[in-house]
């Protein structure tokens, strides 16, 4: 089936805000700032800010999805009936592949080109699609599969462009390497997120911006949590 005009503006749209996004936050990690007291420079190397940053963006879809909603019971439109039998904790294990997902990208983005962070979150279209024959009984047809080996073959370039290019003093080659093998593994938690959100989401007919905000929602949730745990155990080492 073809694609309409809207679908192909909304596609060139994600990838131009997706790459963006990605030289937005390297362009923050390249910032130095001086010490106290004139000491040495230090980086701005803080991933889980980045990654809070992100998250809170996404759960304002929940702002948008309330405000859409008090505009549809003017005009009683049925699609965003509010009535509508929801259980956020349903987004729980999504949020949390998400946290994690997310988090681990933007470590690795600390050690390793724009470029090849960009190119290599296409890992998770192969994820995706093995773990949506192995668990959600999918059946892939031809272009599929070929997408998937070609995905595998840019893989497979831009690993060794890694391997075989010079690296300066801020990126080593271990530490590329690295954050290659970390941007992988994460594609693997983002491929788990997009299956579970298919097998226990989708089937509820949950709003877009509503699945996207409550799902941040979570997020942040486990990260102020997590917060105030590291801050008691900080508190009680230093008694």
């Amino acid at each position: 089936m073809a694609w309409t005009k809207y679908q192909l503006f909304l596609a060139g749209l994600m990838l131009v805000t997706g790459s963006i996004n990605t030289l937005s936050a390297k362009w923050a990690d390249n910032f130095v700032a001086q010490g106290c007291g004139g000491s040495k420079e230090h980086s701005f190397q803080h991933p889980f800010l980045q990654a809070v940053g992100m998250f809170l963006g996404e759960f304002s879809c929940l702002a948008a999805f309330y405000l859409l909603r008090c505009r549809a019971a003017r005009y009683s439109d049925a699609s965003m009936d509010p009535q509508q039998p929801f259980n956020p904790l349903l987004f729980l294990a999504p949020a949390l592949c998400d946290m994690t997902g997310t988090s681990i990208m933007y470590v690795a983005l600390n050690m390793t080109s724009a470029s090849s962070f960009q190119m290599l979150r296409g890992a998770v279209i192969i994820f995706t699609g093995l773990f949506s024959v192995a668990f959600l009984g999918r059946r892939l047809v031809l272009s599929q599969w070929l997408g998937i080996l070609a995905t595998i073959a840019g893989l497979v370039v831009v690993g060794l462009a890694d391997l075989l290019s010079k690296h300066d003093d801020q990126h080593k080659l271990s530490e590329v390497i690295t954050g290659d093998l970390l941007i992988i593994m994460a594609q693997i938690i983002v491929s788990i997120q997009m299956v579970l959100e298919e097998k226990f989401v989708y089937k509820h007919n949950v709003h877009p911006l509503r699945a996207v905000g409550t799902e941040d929602f979570l997020n942040e949730a486990v990260h102020g949590f997590t917060f105030w745990f590291s801050s008691l155990s900080q508190a009680s080492d230093a008694e």
